[in-house]
Protein backbone atom coordinates (compact mmCIF):
# COMPACT_ATOMS: atom_id res chain seq x y z
CA UNK A 1 0.00 0.00 0.00
CA UNK A 2 2.79 2.73 0.86
CA UNK A 3 4.25 1.66 -2.43
CA UNK A 4 1.40 3.18 -4.49
CA UNK A 5 -0.07 5.48 -1.82
CA UNK A 6 -2.93 4.21 -0.98
CA UNK A 7 -3.62 5.51 2.93
CA UNK A 8 -3.92 2.50 5.26
CA UNK A 9 -7.38 3.77 5.94
CA UNK A 10 -8.51 1.23 2.75
CA UNK A 11 -6.74 -1.57 4.03
CA UNK A 12 -9.76 -3.61 5.65
CA UNK A 13 -11.57 -3.00 2.25
CA UNK A 14 -8.70 -4.34 0.02
CA UNK A 15 -7.91 -7.38 2.13
CA UNK A 16 -12.05 -8.08 1.41
CA UNK A 17 -11.58 -7.76 -1.84
CA UNK A 18 -8.76 -9.75 -2.06
CA UNK A 19 -9.81 -12.20 -0.09
CA UNK A 20 -12.86 -12.98 -2.51
CA UNK A 21 -10.54 -13.57 -5.12
CA UNK A 22 -10.33 -17.09 -4.64
CA UNK A 23 -9.00 -17.09 -1.20
CA UNK A 24 -6.25 -14.52 -2.02
CA UNK A 25 -3.56 -16.82 -3.66
CA UNK A 26 -0.14 -15.82 -5.30
CA UNK A 27 -0.50 -16.33 -8.90
CA UNK A 28 -4.02 -18.24 -8.34
CA UNK A 29 -5.24 -18.56 -12.53
CA UNK A 30 -8.76 -18.93 -13.43
CA UNK A 31 -9.08 -21.51 -16.49
CA UNK A 32 -12.53 -19.81 -17.38
CA UNK A 33 -11.50 -16.75 -17.26
CA UNK A 34 -7.68 -16.04 -17.72
CA UNK A 35 -7.66 -14.47 -14.35
CA UNK A 36 -4.54 -14.32 -12.17
CA UNK A 37 -2.78 -13.29 -9.14
CA UNK A 38 -4.24 -12.49 -5.69
CA UNK A 39 -6.94 -9.40 -7.09
CA UNK A 40 -7.43 -11.99 -10.55
CA UNK A 41 -6.82 -9.69 -12.72
CA UNK A 42 -7.87 -10.54 -16.19
CA UNK A 43 -5.16 -10.87 -18.88
CA UNK A 44 -6.24 -7.39 -20.64
CA UNK A 45 -4.81 -5.90 -17.04
CA UNK A 46 -2.12 -7.95 -16.81
CA UNK A 47 0.08 -4.41 -17.78
CA UNK A 48 -1.46 -3.08 -14.82
CA UNK A 49 1.37 -5.31 -12.50
CA UNK A 50 5.44 -3.79 -12.57
CA UNK A 51 6.38 -6.56 -14.84
CA UNK A 52 3.43 -7.36 -16.53
CA UNK A 53 2.82 -11.52 -16.50
CA UNK A 54 6.35 -11.56 -14.93
CA UNK A 55 5.09 -10.44 -11.80
CA UNK A 56 2.49 -13.30 -11.08
CA UNK A 57 4.28 -14.97 -7.98
CA UNK A 58 5.28 -12.40 -6.81
CA UNK A 59 2.99 -11.14 -4.08
CA UNK A 60 4.00 -7.73 -3.94
CA UNK A 61 3.66 -6.96 -7.74
CA UNK A 62 0.41 -8.97 -7.61
CA UNK A 63 -1.25 -6.09 -4.83
CA UNK A 64 0.47 -3.43 -6.86
CA UNK A 65 -1.29 -4.59 -10.03
CA UNK A 66 -4.68 -5.24 -8.47
CA UNK A 67 -4.54 -1.81 -6.23
CA UNK A 68 -3.80 -0.08 -9.54
CA UNK A 69 -6.97 -1.69 -11.40
CA UNK A 70 -9.16 -1.15 -8.15
CA UNK A 71 -7.94 2.63 -7.87
CA UNK A 72 -8.30 3.19 -11.93
CA UNK A 73 -11.74 1.94 -11.88
CA UNK A 74 -12.97 2.44 -8.96
CA UNK A 75 -10.93 5.41 -6.96
CA UNK A 76 -10.92 3.64 -3.76
CA UNK A 77 -11.35 0.25 -2.11
CA UNK A 78 -14.47 1.74 -0.23
CA UNK A 79 -16.41 2.05 -3.63
CA UNK A 80 -15.07 -0.97 -5.02
CA UNK A 81 -15.81 -3.08 -2.26
CA UNK A 82 -19.66 -1.13 -2.41
CA UNK A 83 -19.76 -2.12 -6.20
CA UNK A 84 -18.60 -5.52 -5.59
CA UNK A 85 -21.54 -6.03 -3.56
CA UNK A 86 -24.07 -4.02 -5.29
CA UNK A 87 -22.98 -6.79 -8.16
CA UNK A 88 -23.42 -9.90 -6.05
CA UNK A 89 -20.07 -10.64 -7.22
CA UNK A 90 -18.90 -11.43 -3.64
Amino acid sequence: MLIVRVPLTQFNDLLGLMAQELGGTVNLRNPRSGARGLFQLLPSQYELNPDGIGSFGNAVDECRGGIRYILGRYHNAASARLAWQANRWI
